[in-house]
Order: structure tokens, then sequence, then C-alpha cells
């Protein structure tokens, strides 16, 4: 599985804040990426996967994200009324 390899961890961090950053409005950005810190931390990973995600974690914030294209209000309202907020 990819899950042993210390740089799927990192990569897999990295781009959930990526995620967030090019593609959800202003206030919602730190609620994705806060939501997978939690439940990585509930999954309890190993002390080296949890460095690496911490590490990618952190990356994420500090490199650029690509070209920023937020999604309407309009579709984060759709998108929870179909039972899946952006946020979780």
């Amino acid at each position: 599985p990819p899950s042993r390899h210390a740089v799927y961890h990192r990569m897999v961090a990295r781009n959930r804040v990526w995620l967030a950053r090019r593609n959800l409005p202003l206030p919602l950005i730190p609620g994705y990426p806060g939501v997978w810190l939690l439940l990585t931390l509930a999954r309890r990973p190993s002390p080296a996967a949890l460095r690496a995600w911490l590490g990618g974690f952190k990356e994420g914030w500090t490199t650029p994200a690509g070209q920023r294209q937020p999604m309407r209000w309009r579709t984060v309202w759709r998108l929870t009324r179909l039972g899946r907020p952006p946020v979780i």
C-alpha cells in the first residue's frame, strides 16, 4: 500500500491544503485542512507517518498553491444541501 511510504503522507497533506487554498472561499480555507488535521490525529499514525504528514501540512501553507479560483457561495450551499459540505 502507498501509505507505507513517508512521501505519500507528505503529499496527501500538502495537496489537501493546496486544494483548500485554490478552491474554497476565504472563510472556509482553515476549516478543510483543520478537519483533516483532526482526523489524522484521531487515526493515531506512527510517529514517522505523523512527522511526514505534518511536514506536508506545513509545505502546503508555505509554498504556492497555484492559481486561485474559489467556488461561489452558491456552490458551497448546493454541496451542503446535497450532504457534501466542502469543509468535510
